[in-house]
This record gives structure tokens, sequence and C-alpha cells, in this order.
């Protein structure tokens, strides 16, 4: 009786402990960012708040807080239209990230990026990272292929994967209420089985459209997203 009670003391007391390790942790520090960006921000907390099953752990937490872009950076975003987004808390697919919320997609179910040899909707990830995301497409990609939008980037600049530019418009949308891409689409990184080029947009009330085209197409309403290089 005397070992269970003491065993019983012990688990208390890390409990106790746990507890108060967790409250004596220091917040991370969003104030600048928060000030440069504005609503443009998405931090952790805002994403656990408003997305549910993402709930992010301790050290994602402080992994968070540490890697926050210099004042430099953040002010280049504020320049040139891009917001910064927590990136999931796991590695998360184009499918997964629909999951999440099928209302927000024009496809709710099934759709033909859901074919189990659309490997670019399963394989093609946005990781546990911030992702600095151009909300709107880059300036005079329309009309163009994709060498000629590839040209339009900067040397800090990339075209991110569909998985990333569709967190970040879906994040947006659940935490801001506004919907990006609601009239243009942007190409994306990804290729489907035929090697043609992911592009997605169109998001308004019935959902964000996932479509392909070739690299070679020049179309009025295709465009290209941009993301800032880590």
């Amino acid at each position: 009786m005397k070992k269970s009670l003491n065993t019983s003391a012990l688990v208390t007391a890390d409990y106790l402990l746990a507890g108060i390790s967790r409250f004596g942790a220091i917040a991370p520090d969003y104030d600048l960012a928060r000030t440069i960006l504005g609503k443009d921000f998405i931090c952790p907390e805002d994403v656990m708040k408003s997305r549910k099953a993402i709930v992010y752990t301790d050290d994602q937490l402080a992994q968070f807080g540490d890697t926050v872009p210099s004042q430099e950076v953040l002010e280049w975003c504020r320049d040139n239209g891009y917001m910064l987004v927590a990136g999931p808390n796991r590695p998360m697919s184009l499918l997964e990230v629909r999951d999440l919320k099928r209302d927000y997609f024009y496809s709710k179910e099934g759709g033909w990026y859901a074919n189990a040899k659309q490997k670019f909707a399963q394989n093609d990830k946005v990781e546990t990272r911030w992702i600095m995301l151009r909300k709107e497409p880059v300036p005079e990609s329309t009309s163009k292929n994709w060498t000629e939008q590839q040209a339009l980037l900067s040397d800090v600049e990339i075209t991110p994967n569909a998985a990333e530019v569709v967190w970040c418009v879906t994040t947006y949308k659940a935490i801001r209420n506004v919907y990006l891409l609601p009239s243009v689409y942007v190409r994306t990184s990804s290729l489907d089985s035929d090697g043609d080029r992911v592009y997605v947009g169109g998001f308004d009330a019935k959902g964000l459209y996932v479509d392909f085209c070739w690299d070679d197409d020049r179309y009025g309403y295709i465009s290209v997203s941009s993301a800032r290089k880590q």
C-alpha cells in the first residue's frame, strides 16, 4: 500500500512539473511580424484556432518562434504582396489538405487528381515551416508559357508545389475569411501523371479548382505562383 502511494505521488509530481514547464515557457514574439505584415501574417496559434485538426507540439511552436524571418525579409514580403503562413503540424499532401475542409474545394470527393496515378497529389507536400507565398499571381504572368513565366521570378523566388499553394490559400480563408485567387489561376511546380503542369485557383464559394495544362500553353486566365526561398 505504501509503495502504491509513493508511485501515485511521483506521477502527480511529474504532472505538476510538466504543467509548470508548459505555463512557464516563453511565448514566441511575433509583434514585429504582425506590425509589418498585419493580416498577412498567420502564426501557428492562428492556425490551431481555425483549423481544429491541426495541433502543434511545444517543440514545433518553439521552432516557429525561433525561425521567424528577419525584419528585412518581412519588409520584402510586405512590399511584394507576400503573406507569411505557418505550415501544418506534419507534412501534408494536397489530398490531406483537402480532407481538412472539403467545402473549400470544387471537387469535394474524388476528382481527377484523387486517382492513384496522380502521384503529385499524394507525394508533393507542404512542410512544417514558415511559407512565404505571394497572395496574387506574379505580375504580368498571364498569357505566357511556363518558361516565360519562370523568367519573371527574382533570384529569391521559386514556384511552389500545389500542396503549398492550396494550404496557404485555404488557411487564409479559414482565418481571414477571404478568398484568394477568385478569378485567376496560378501554375504550380507540380506535374500530373502525363507531365502536364498543375494549376489552382478560381477560389470562391463553389470551391477551389485544381486542373492542368501544357507548359507551352498561353492563356489569359493562367498565371504563375511564387514563393520566397527559405
